[in-house]
């Protein structure tokens, strides 16, 4: 039984990481908080939804629209939203606007697609929705969920490669570090801002896809979900990639044991009591670096 709620445990907070690094990736490099994040994953989780009853495409396969239409989203948002604001802010030390504008966004979002899909309930079903694997010792996991959490890794994996292996990728940390030497080092920092913004929508968008193939669809499932990115990003440390991945890990073995010696319900609070005692005890994270 204990053997089962680790690996579950394991896989949910790869999961779990994959949901968190868009929005780890947005305040790293820009310092804004994406509180739309929920909100575009809920999109995304429609979007295979749609192509998958509506076209017949295999939900995984719906990541090759649900990544580029929601980069391209993040990015015309960044870009004619979000960077008018940011040049009329960038002195103010506390940018109120800005985190209204991603908060509005994501009230605008939920509102909409509830006023068209209402509250019913939705979910897609794959030949292997109901397939189990066995992990040793007489315990089996969903395949779906194991799927996922190997996406999430290829995720990070990809994305550790294009940070620290490709010019943009340098580009985006250098603009991180100090925006102001990398302007003078020839980037254009609005410009990569918005494609830190459009990465950080597409992360959010192979997100959804995952959580599609296994879970309940609906305009509000983005508060839910989206509640523990946020968490992942302070447990792990803003701007921190590898504490994302590490963070996530965590969240999932707490909720997963939480489950187990308590119920679902105690699980997800203590996921919230580690939230409150991080923000008290080491408010930049346990992977973080001090600013």
């Amino acid at each position: 039984m204990y053997y089962e709620t680790l690996i579950l445990g394991l896989v949910m907070g790869c999961i779990y990481s994959a949901t968190a690094l868009g929005v780890n990736i947005i305040y790293g490099i820009m310092q804004i908080v994406n509180w739309a994040h929920g909100s575009i994953l809920m999109i995304a989780m429609f979007i295979v939804y749609g192509a998958t009853v509506l076209l017949g495409i295999n939900p995984y396969l719906t990541l090759l629209i649900a990544v580029p239409v929601m980069f391209a989203f993040g990015y015309a948002f960044q870009d004619i939203v979000i960077r008018p604001l940011y040049l009329r802010e960038r002195a103010d030390s506390n940018p109120v606007g800005l985190l209204l504008c991603t908060a509005g966004l994501g009230i605008a979002l939920e509102n909409i697609m509830l006023m068209i899909f209402k509250s019913t309930p939705r979910s897609v079903s794959m030949d292997i929705s109901l397939t189990y694997i066995s992990i040793g010792f007489g315990r089996k996991l969903s395949l779906v969920k194991l799927i996922g959490a190997g996406i999430a890794l290829l995720v990070f994996a990809i994305m550790w490669f294009y940070m620290n292996r490709t010019y943009p990728g340098k580009a985006l940390r250098a603009t991180a570090q100090d925006r102001e030497a990398a302007q003078l080092m020839g980037i254009n920092v609005l410009r990569y801002y918005n494609i830190a913004f459009g990465i950080g929508c597409a992360l959010c968008a192979v997100a959804g896809v995952i959580f599609a193939t296994f879970y309940t669809i609906t305009p509000s499932v983005g508060t839910t979900i989206g509640s523990k990115a946020f968490i992942i990003l302070v447990l792990g440390g803003k701007g921190s990639v590898g504490g994302c991945l590490l963070a996530g890990l965590i969240i999932g073995l707490v909720e997963a044991f939480g489950g187990l010696f308590f119920d679902s319900y105690t699980g997800q609070m203590l996921c919230f009591v580690i939230f409150a005692l991080v923000l008290f005890l080491k408010p930049n994270g346990l992977f973080g670096k001090k600013v």
